[in-house]
């Protein structure tokens, strides 16, 4: 199979040629990507507010009453340029975001630019551990995971789809964000089967407006119903999405490739269970700006926790820790 870059730059020729002959081309490329403006921080705090309550420590052990967390993030290679699918980073960073292991002027944890600094510390949400994997899950961490949360390529063999299906089946987590909801080499109706989506067609760089379409969900609660976002999507899920099993949180609206102006709702955000396990997914996450925004990390925070059966505002605390928010 050719090397994920190679396939890459594969897709950007076949676009190229697309605009050669004069063909619609379902892309937008920018030579200077910028993210969207911040939200305020009583914005964010405000839906903070409003979502559903969190598990309280017990007062005589910090811990005693919160469920052990074990999440593993699933990494490989950085396969872009500058600013793009930097999986290594996001590894490292969110390894200390998630255990709060960051110290003001040693480390960071927003993905993008200097150091965001909220105090000397980030929040510690207790009981939680973290696991680094490279490329794919050993068996012991499969063993170990409350929660796989993948970002990189995920080429599927029949082997790797039969080890995701034992771990599903007996209750656990899944979490896939951008590179890794785009099944390699090709759609694959067989990862359709245990993840919700089985790959995409077509694919745009630029502006990007979230539409919340499951407002009443857990994870979507209190969020505003439409957010500005510079990123990349994936469109149209293949096979069609099972909307019997799969509820979709968020779309946007997207062009058919054959006519750019026709746009139709296509799935940003989704969840499905499969056997006692659930899945999370999240087609943004392109540029590494996208994870310091605080209303996709209250996405991927809560969808982590729904995937691991937990309460979704668990890992609430750490929205604002190095995210992009402007003072009221």
């Amino acid at each position: 199979m050719l090397p994920i870059c190679a396939i890459y730059h594969a897709r950007l020729g076949w676009v190229l040629l697309l605009a050669c002959l004069g063909l619609a081309a379902p892309t937008v490329f920018s030579a200077h990507p910028v993210p969207p403006p911040p939200p305020a921080r009583s914005e964010v705090e405000a839906v903070l507010a409003r979502a559903e309550p969190r598990p309280s420590p017990s007062p005589t052990n910090s811990s005693a009453s919160l469920q052990k967390l074990r999440i593993v993030l699933l990494a490989d290679k950085k396969d872009h340029g500058a600013e793009e699918h930097d999986y290594p980073l996001w590894q490292q960073r969110w390894a200390q975001l998630l255990t709060g292991s960051a110290t003001s002027g040693t480390n960071q944890v927003n993905l993008f630019g200097p150091p965001i600094r909220e105090g000397k510390t980030i929040p510690k949400v207790e009981n939680v551990e973290v696991i680094s994997a490279d490329g794919w899950p050993t068996e012991s961490q499969f063993a170990a995971a409350d929660v796989i949360v993948a970002y990189c390529y995920l080429p599927w063999t029949e082997s790797r789809r039969e080890q995701l299906t034992q771990y599903l089946h007996r209750g656990g987590g899944l979490v896939l964000i951008h590179s890794a909801t785009w099944t390699m080499p090709h759609a694959d109706p067989e990862v359709a089967k245990l993840v919700g989506v089985g790959g995409f067609s077509l694919f745009r760089h630029g502006p990007v407006q979230l539409e919340i379409t499951a407002t009443n969900h857990a994870i979507c609660q209190g969020l505003p119903i439409r957010v500005p976002f510079y990123d990349e999507t994936y469109w149209p899920p293949t096979p069609r999405i099972d909307l019997a099993r799969v509820t979709v949180l968020a779309v946007s609206r997207e062009g058919d490739g054959a006519q750019p102006q026709a746009t139709s709702p296509q799935p940003l955000f989704w969840i499905c269970p499969t056997g006692r396990g659930r899945v999370f997914g999240c087609v943004l996450g392109h540029y590494t700006w996208t994870f310091d925004d605080p209303w996709f990390r209250v996405l991927l925070l809560r969808g982590i926790g729904w995937a691991a059966r937990l309460p979704v505002s668990r890992l609430d605390p750490l929205v604002l820790c190095g995210t992009r928010v402007a003072d009221p």
